[in-house]
This record gives structure tokens, sequence and C-alpha cells, in this order.
């Protein structure tokens, strides 16, 4: 090629680039590519009040008190699939059953990726003596998991999928509690 053919495809090249920037910047940003944990901060306390007080009241596990709060998260933004599986798990912890499946199923409606949503949904089947739904979504936590790979190493993140962990720990321990399995 010659040398004023090679400038003129490289003013073209450099044009052609241009111009995708252009009309990238004119059409607007497309959808995010990245892919973050359902986990909060663990540095800091939520700027929604009531739901930083259902989260604390899950670490003192006052059940009454977290569900009072997630309740009030739930009243002004009843998208919030994170508060609905704190919902189940308060209501589950209560004894709750029937309540509590439905908050994890509005969870799980709102977004199906909700990995917490999950393994509580899985721990409460357990309760209820429905072993296989649960192994189904351990199954489908695992799936999940492999979906979104992603794993922080932040200072108080953890690595890896931990709600598969908890759910196949919880199995585990159901199966030798029921004589599915021998004990270790």
């Amino acid at each position: 090629m010659r040398p004023s053919a090679r400038r003129l495809t490289a003013r073209l090249a450099v044009a052609l680039i241009t111009l995708s920037g252009l009309a990238s910047a004119a059409i607007g940003p497309g959808p995010a590519h990245a892919v973050f944990s359902n986990e909060s901060s663990p540095r800091e306390r939520s700027s929604d009040s009531d739901y930083a007080d259902g989260v604390e009241a899950f670490e003192k596990e006052d059940w009454p008190a977290m569900l009072e709060s997630m309740r009030k998260v739930v009243d002004r933004r009843p998208h919030h699939d994170n508060a609905w599986a704190h919902i189940g798990f308060a209501l589950r912890r209560m004894g709750r059953y029937d309540e509590a499946l439905e908050a994890y199923d509005r969870s799980l409606s709102l977004n199906p990726h909700n990995r917490r949503a999950m393994e509580y949904l899985g721990e409460a089947y357990l309760g209820l003596d429905r072993y296989e739904e649960a192994k189904v979504m351990l199954d489908r936590l695992a799936d999940e998991c492999r979906r979104v790979r992603v794993s922080f190493s932040n200072k108080g993140f953890t690595d890896g999928c931990e709600e598969f962990v908890e759910l196949r720990r919880a199995i585990d321990k159901y199966e030798v509690m029921k004589g599915l399995r021998p004990r270790d």
C-alpha cells in the first residue's frame, strides 16, 4: 500500500472511531455490565434508617423489631427485594412459615437472582420438612453462584458464594438429623 493510501486509511479509521464515540454519546450509555453482590457495605450504616434498624435487629436476633423495621421499608418501597427477604427471615424465625414463604416469593419475584432469599427459602423448606424443594433451591443457588462468579476481598466482604455454603451446610445437617446420611 502506498504512503498516501495508508494515511487515508488511518484518517478513515480515526473518523470512524470518532463518529462511533459521538454516536454512543448521543444515544446515551448502554446497560451496565458490572455485577455486584446483593450484600450491603459492612462499613456503612444504610441511609434508610428503617432498613438500618432492621439490620441491627437481625444482628441482635430481635425478630419482631426486625419485622417491624423491614415492613416500614416495604411500605415506602415495595420493590425492595432485600427487605422482603429479611421479612421472610424474621417471620420464619417467629414460626410463621406460610407468611415467610410469601415474603420469599415476593423477594424472588422482584429479583430472581437474590441469593440470600434463595438461601432463606431453602432453609424454610427444611423447617417444613420439604427436603426435595430445599435441594431444588440449592441447585438453583448453585446455578446463580456460577452465573455471578463475583468474589470480594474488601475488608469485610466474604469470598465466594456464602449463601450456597450456608444452605449446603443446613441440608447436610438435616440429612444427618433425619437419617438420610450417616454422621461424619
